[in-house]
């Protein structure tokens, strides 16, 4: 699994200027749908709000996974977000969300679903890694801490 399989250059925002979940939510969707224009824009907003009013996908140290499943064909398409200054995202740590990795898995594979998400949360669990996105000043740079992770990670297998 590599985040460069699901995360294109064109759905990843490195100046994010929303100040609220929602904000957040629907910035990124519509990186996804710009890019996934079958994706209903209004219906994966949606699925993504009602995730987040179940339970906060903020994980402590500055991450978010918002994350949701809808008709989407076979693939899993992610986005990733930076906000400099910070959105109150309800993390369990009570600190504001600097990086969100928005992640969108089709109805029919929630297994597929379950495993991205436990990359991602293994990903990011490295400091060095949430460090280098968070001085991120070109899209470059965000898959190539990706890339440098994962590699780590999969040496040490």
């Amino acid at each position: 699994m590599e985040i460069a399989d699901i995360l294109d250059a064109r759905r990843v925002v490195l100046d994010l200027d929303a100040s609220t979940k929602r904000e957040v939510i629907e910035a990124l969707a519509r990186t996804v749908v710009s890019t996934h224009p079958v994706i209903d824009f209004d219906a994966l907003v949606d699925a993504l709000v009602a995730r987040e009013e179940a339970s906060s996908t903020a994980i402590a140290d500055g991450i978010a996974i918002p994350h949701g499943k809808v008709a989407l064909g076979e693939e899993v398409v992610a986005a990733f977000g930076l906000s400099r200054k910070g959105v109150d995202f309800d993390s369990v740590d009570g600190k504001p969300t600097h990086l969100f990795f928005l992640l969108v898995s089709p109805e029919s594979h929630p297994s597929l679903h379950l495993r991205w998400l436990a990359h991602l949360a293994v990903l990011l669990k490295n400091p060095d890694l949430r460090n280098a996105l968070l001085r991120a000043e070109k899209t470059d740079a965000v898959f190539d801490a990706i890339d440098k992770e994962e590699r780590t990670l999969s040496e040490g297998q």
